[in-house]
């Protein structure tokens, strides 16, 4: 069998998809191989290859792998029978776990009779290119099933050491044989190759798994397993109270019936073993009612497509009430009970059913309204306005295509034939139409992804509403041997497609992707064109649309109104009406948009009787036919109704189908060759002998028969043709043919016409299979349509000399003198030197012995673009009087959309006379080879008296750079004139230079002579900066090539580093860039971690002046700690106490006091008078340190005490001599008595011994820190009965009122107190931190003894004291045990 595809494609798309892959089983199995190696290089290069040897019969309809979490579902049953599939690339695989156990379902079919068959599987688990492994055949192959549609199903487990990644799976089903081997090749079955996905678990081997906290009695609560592939098992248990729930999927969503703590635990086991996790879950109970939300897993969905609502509302609801409306209709649980109630799993999240039926949600756009309820109430009703858009954008031919109700309003699609996107068309079908009308659109397009038609299948595409539109399909209809190419365009708005098929084998059919391109948006403007004022009675006139804005699915009304009444039109134009009735009419058209707006427009018209000749003319679709060809004649008149045709001579041809008269066209079908005369007579009915007229064309139809060449011998495979193409050089369309060898003619022009332009330079190509023999071609083309190929010209190309090429190339041009008609080109071969001639050996005996001849359809025709004139230099010249030498023209070019350069065709005419001045013209002129004349280009020529300008000359440069800010002074010109000399001084200068503004200035220096001939010259000033810009940063350190700058860690970063321009500023042509560089600007600096971030900086000015500086921002702690003394800074400790200084805290901006080391000083003696410090260093981790003085002032703040050493009464005879004062006993904490003693003030002495009496003297003394203390009286008794006393008492010493012995001590000491009387005390046992340890007296005592135990103290320093109105008296004990 020969094969033919003859193909236009463009130049610019070499690639071809083929989408609807799953339609195109009517491919043999030689053409689908091709296919696969082509796209995808060497099929399964590592594999072995299995395939039946017949495809009638038996044939694998489905496979089903349930995966982990993904799935093969491919179902072919509606597909043609093949030997072999590969849908290793086209189905997405399945995916599946090691040691994990899975199902495979192999559904067999038939094609034919029904007979006995089996089914198997295999899995590459280990990836190493062949399925014999152990374990890698999924059944066994050898059960016979004999029913068409018997699912026969395996059980497998993957491998613990299959190999993670993709790898091959096969499927075989063999009829009357075993599948047991993977490489099979079988009488009658097939063979699908399929991709799997073997996993690896999810991080070793981890169970887990997320859990809320707390969640609500009622209502679905979802554990999300963290393996979500790569595992055996996932067992769960969720326990509820007493009642223990299992699941086994990945996740589990449960309700819990009651409230309190729910355990949940999940096991999980991979190749690896098991893990487990427990966790629990707070369950409660609502307290108020819900609070409604929800979402929408899709917000734009298809037609049948179903959308699920998912309820994200608060509080617990445990029933779901939901809503969908479109302001007219409404959707509900009444209508689909997945909206309505307290399921949970079902309710709580419901699929939407859409689609055209009752109770589902159709097309158009939906607010979505929930109610929420628990046991506490209800929620208020929550919409979503606008949420959900249902749309329909893939379409099959046929009743959901139907009109007028089913008008595709979509703005894009897909459309299908009506075996839609994976069955064939269907046969037959009449008229199935489809209708693709977005609303407002400008205009629709269509590109075709699947074309796959036999020859009883026809799709027509019309620009329109229906089949009155403007066709868009070629010939017939599309079909085979004429399929689409590129792009359709319906630029009305509206796209109609109308299908029909005839009872036969039926094929892929089509698929074909749509736009649409909005319009204006305007409303409509009504328009009308009549066929003009005057109308004919009884002839037929078309009422032409001619609005504005009419875009889209626009609605026309036509109301025309007349004698006769009114008659209404609901298409776009009114064609062929006639009116028999005279009169006036009037027309009126109301245009509705397809969004409801509207416009109206009227004319009026009168009807009446020709009363005169009509104007006739006729023509033909074709004056060249061949012997066999049909011709229609199209007759044009203006007032005729009825049309006569005659034909000389009257043998030759008939008429097809029933002549009619009232038709303006006839067919007449040739079946001799000759030239035919054409008469016709037209006239109306009305007014026959007024309107006749006569139209006659002699030798009008020249009918031809070329020969049919001959092979003499032998037709051969080897000097043969096996390829031949068709380029248009201009536009790169490219009519391609591959043929069978071996053959001696074959006639290809039934498969399409090759439209060529006059003029047009075509590209061609010939082949040959194989380049045995030598042997010569020839191309040749009926260029006049004389039924030979024997005319100058009509040899286009041919090889002179024998040779065994692959390939012949080379090109041709269409002479403008060819025929405007279908004609042949041939291409003939013969062997060696043989010559080749167009009619082969019946043309000449001694030609084409062997060789091989075939004929193509081409038509030359009219492209109807005309040339375009360009002239070179100027339209208008001014030349001088008799100058030499003399003008010269520039010339013009001239160029054609399809002959390319006409320039040499130019044709240049022109008036101009230089000896006198005037105006003159020079025309250019020319005609492609079509015929059609470019427009006229002239250049108008002035002849003047003086046309010579003056010569202007720059001083200096006439092209200087100067620095912006610079100053500028222009150095002037000269200009001197043939005639009138040195007129410099009548130089006008234009300058506009400012030397603060970067640009290219120009100074124009302007002359003109008393002629009015004029020059100028010009000086170009370049503005330029040429200084770098500056870049600043006050806090960096800028001694090293790169700065640096402290950067408080965990701070924000502002970048402080700026940049200036001697010109230019940041915002206003300075760009300052940082890199890295932060997305608010400025350097991008992360304070969170220590380090040191290096940041070049680049300032670029508008002149492309660049300066770069790096800067290193070290990122560190640079904040010292704080120290906190927990005392004032200064601080008063009294004398004579132990001084234990109050510890200080340290704190720190970054760290923690374990990472801050605190050290301290003093310098206090807590029994010495005095200014002190203690001084702390504190340091943190990052070496920062800080240090705080606290001041200790050690004071005396203890008023001294005076005492009597006797007591406060001195008893002395009378006439003693005795001084008072060595009476007293000063005591102080601090200072010496001696030190008070100096200190003392006598406030009051009245004594006198001399005579009997009691006396007082009162005493106060102060201490060196200003410390007073209270007066002391002593009272003198002064009698006859006591002794007199000369001289001073003996001073008591302070510390013989105390001792302590044995010491040191081993743990036991006394005490002993010799006081002169009773006297207030306190005595106690201090350790050295001035902490009590034992307490001995407190109160009156004069002469004791105290037993004190220090056993149970650590060695070390004691002290007693004992205070003794206020003077203390210290005893240091040292404990030794």
């Amino acid at each position: 069998m020969r094969h033919l595809f003859l193909i236009l494609i463009h130049k610019h798309k070499h690639k071809h998809k083929i989408i609807k892959m799953i339609k195109n089983n009517y491919l043999t199995k030689s053409l689908l191989t091709l296919f696969t190696v082509a796209i995808f290089g060497s099929a399964n290069a590592q594999y072995c290859s299995s395939g039946a040897r017949s495809a009638a019969d038996t044939k694998c309809d489905r496979v089903v792998l349930v995966g982990s979490s993904a799935t093969i579902d491919n179902n072919t049953s509606s597909s043609g029978c093949v030997t072999y599939s590969d849908f290793s690339s086209s189905v997405a695989p399945a995916d599946l776990s090691p040691g994990a156990v899975y199902t495979i379902d192999i559904t067999t079919g038939t094609c034919g009779g029904t007979y006995s068959k089996t089914a198997n599987g295999w899995i590459d688990f280990n990836g190493d290119g062949d399925w014999t492994d152990a374990g890698e055949m999924l059944g066994t192959g050898t059960s016979y099933v004999s029913t068409t549609g018997t699912v026969v199903s395996y059980n497998f487990t993957v491998p613990c050491n299959a190999k993670s990644g993709n790898t091959k799976m096969r499927v075989i089903v063999v009829e009357g044989g075993q599948a047991t081997n993977p490489c099979l090749a079988y009488t009658w079955g097939e063979t699908e190759d399929y991709t799997v996905t073997i996993l690896s678990p999810s991080g070793g081997l981890s169970s887990n798994f997320f859990a809320p906290t707390t969640a609500y009695v009622g209502t679905p609560v979802t554990f999300t397993n963290s393996n979500q592939s790569g595992y055996i098992s996932q067992n769960w248990t969720v326990t509820d109270g007493a009642t223990v729930t299992p699941y086994t999927s990945i996740n589990v969503t449960h309700v819990f019936a009651t409230s309190g703590t729910k355990t949940i635990k999940l096991v999980s086991e991979n190749c690896l073993g098991k893990d487990s996790t427990t966790k629990t879950v707070t369950i409660i109970a609502p307290t108020a009612p819900p609070v409604a939300n929800f979402v929408a897993d899709k917000n734009i969905v298809e037609i049948f497509e179903q959308p699920r609502l998912i309820d994200l509302s608060t509080n617990g609801p445990t029933y779901w009430d939901w809503m969908l409306t479109n302001g007219i209709d409404t959707i509900d649980g009444d209508d689909q009970a997945d909206l309505r109630g307290g399921n949970p799993f079902v309710n709580s999240r419901p699929l939407v059913q859409t689609g055209n039926y009752f109770g589902a949600v159709d097309v158009g756009v939906w607010a979505v309204c929930l109610k929420a309820s628990n046991v506490i109430g209800s929620s208020s009703q929550y919409c979503k306005v606008g949420y959900i858009t249902v749309q329909r954008t893939s379409f099959n031919m046929g009743p959901a295509t139907s009109l007028p109700a089913n008008i595709i309003t979509a703005t894009s699609g897909t459309i299908y034939d009506k075996g839609g996107p994976t069955g064939n068309y269907t046969a037959p079908e009449s008229n199935l139409e489809a209708l693709i009308a977005p609303c407002g659109a400008s205009s629709v397009s269509l590109d075709f992804t699947v074309f796959a038609l036999n020859a009883n299948a026809n799709l027509k595409i019309y620009d329109g509403v229906n089949a009155l539109g403007t066709p868009l399909h070629t010939g017939s209809g599309f079909t085979a041997g004429n399929a689409p190419s590129g792009t359709l365009t319906a630029n009305s708005g509206t796209m109609y497609l109308l299908w029909n098929s005839t009872a036969g084998a039926v094929a892929a059919g089509f698929e074909a992707n749509w736009s649409s391109v909005a319009g204006t948006g305007s409303a409509p403007i009504a328009g009308i064109t009549l066929p003009g004022s005057i109308v004919y009675n009884s002839v037929f006139v078309d009422f032409m649309d001619a609005s504005l804005n009419a875009e889209g699915n626009t609605d026309f009304k036509w109301t025309i109104t007349g004698p006769s009444g009114s008659q209404t039109y609901n298409t776009r134009n009114v064609l062929q009406t006639v009116f028999t009735t005279n009169g006036t009419y009037t027309a009126s058209l109301l245009v509705t948009s397809c969004d409801g707006r509207t416009s109206t427009a009227t004319k009026t018209f009168n009807v009446v009787l020709p009363n005169s000749p009509t104007a006739l003319d006729f023509t033909a679709d074709s004056r060249r036919p061949s012997v066999g060809d049909n011709v229609t004649l199209t007759a044009t008149s203006d007032k005729a109704n009825r049309w006569e045709w005659s034909i000389f001579p009257q043998v030759g041809y008939s008429v097809v189908g029933a002549a009619n008269d009232a038709v303006n066209n006839r067919t007449f079908l040739f079946t001799a060759a000759g030239a035919y005369t054409v008469q016709l007579r037209g006239f109306n009915t009305k007014d026959t002998s007024a309107s006749e007229a006569t139209v006659v064309k002699t030798a009008y139809v020249i009918v031809v028969q070329p020969c049919i060449p001959t092979i003499s011998v032998t037709a051969s495979t080897d000097v043969a043709i096996s390829y031949v193409s068709i380029e248009d050089a201009t536009s790169g369309d490219i009519y391609e043919n591959e043929s069978t060898t071996g053959v001696e003619y074959t006639d290809f022009s039934s498969l399409g016409i090759i439209q060529m332009n006059f003029g047009g330079v075509y590209n061609f190509t010939v082949k040959r299979n194989t380049n045995i023999n030598d042997m010569t071609r020839k191309i040749w083309v009926d260029w006049n349509v004389d039924g030979d190929f024997d005319d100058a010209g009509e040899t286009v190309a041919e090889e002179t000399t024998p040779g065994t090429s692959l390939s012949w190339s080379g090109s041709f041009t269409v002479p403008s003198t060819a025929f405007e008609a279908n004609t042949l080109l041939r291409v003939g071969v013969s062997y060696d030197t043989d010559p080749n001639e167009p009619c082969g050996a019946s043309q000449n005996a001694a030609a084409n012995r062997v060789g091989e001849f075939e004929d193509y359809a081409i038509r030359v025709v009219n492209d109807g673009d005309k040339p375009v004139i360009t002239l070179v230099g100027m339209d208008t010249v001014y030349v001088e009087q008799n100058a030499s030498p003399a003008y010269s023209t520039a010339g013009a070019t001239a160029f054609d959309a399809s002959q390319g350069d006409l320039t040499s065709s130019l044709i240049m005419t022109a008036d101009l006379d230089q000896t006198l001045p005037g105006i003159y013209y020079e025309d250019w002129n020319v005609s492609d080879a079509s015929g059609n004349p470019a427009a006229q280009i002239t250049r108008v020529i002035y002849v003047v008296a003086d046309q010579t300008a003056p010569v202007i000359t720059v001083n200096g440069s006439a092209d200087s750079t100067i620095e912006v800010g610079s100053s500028w002074v222009d150095l002037g010109a000269t200009a001197i004139d043939n005639k009138e000399g040195d007129i410099s001084s009548a130089i006008v200068i234009t300058d506009n230079v400012n030397a603060n503004v970067l640009g290219d200035y120009t100074v124009v220096y302007s002359i003109q002579d008393n002629q009015g001939n004029a020059s100028t010259a010009t000086r170009n000033i370049h503005v330029v900066d040429t200084e770098n810009p500056v870049i600043t940063n006050a806090n960096a350190d800028k001694s090293g090539a790169c700065w640096a700058v402290e950067v408080q860690l965990q701070n924000i970063f502002a970048d402080l580093t700026s940049a200036t321009d001697n010109y230019n500023s940041i915002g206003n042509g300075l760009a300052f860039k940082a890199n890295p560089a932060a997305a608010q600007g400025g350097a991008a600096v992360d304070t969170r971690f220590q380090g040191t971030t290096t940041v070049t900086y680049t300032a670029t000015d508008e002149s492309g002046n660049v300066t770069t500086q790096c800067v290193d921002y070290v990122v560190r702690d640079y904040v010292p700690p704080v120290i906190d003394l927990r005392t004032l800074d200064i601080v008063y400790h009294p004398v004579g106490s132990i001084y234990t200084p109050v510890a200080p805290t340290a704190t720190d901006n970054l760290y923690n006091s374990t990472e801050i080391s605190l050290t301290g000083t003093s310098n206090v003696d807590g029994f010495t008078l005095g200014t002190y410090q203690d001084e702390y260093t504190a340091t943190d981790a990052a070496g920062n340190v800080s240090t705080k003085i606290r001041t200790v002032m050690v004071i005396d703040n203890i008023n001294p005490v005076i005492a009597g050493k006797n007591g406060g009464v001195l008893r002395v005879g009378v006439g003693s001599s005795v001084n008072a004062i060595d009476y007293i006993l000063f005591s102080d904490n601090y200072d010496a008595p001696a030190t008070l003693k100096a200190n003392h003030t006598l406030v009051y002495n009245d004594i006198n011994l001399a005579v009997a009496g009691i006396y007082t003297a009162v005493f106060r003394t102060e201490d060196n820190s200003g410390n007073v203390s209270k007066d002391f009286t002593l009272y003198v008794d002064c009698r006859y009965t006591y002794d007199v006393v000369t001289g001073s008492v003996t001073d008591i010493a302070m510390d013989d009122l105390l001792s302590v012995y044995p010491n040191p001590t081993t743990g036991v000491i006394i005490l002993n107190t010799n006081l002169p009387e009773n006297q207030e005390v306190n005595i106690a046992v201090y350790n050295t931190m001035g902490q009590e340890v034992a307490a001995v007296q407190n109160g009156k005592v004069s002469n004791g003894q105290y037993s004190i135990d220090l056993t149970n103290q650590s060695n070390g320093i004691y002290y007693v004291k004992m205070n003794l109105n206020g003077n203390i008296i210290t005893k240091k004990v040292v404990l030794n045990k």
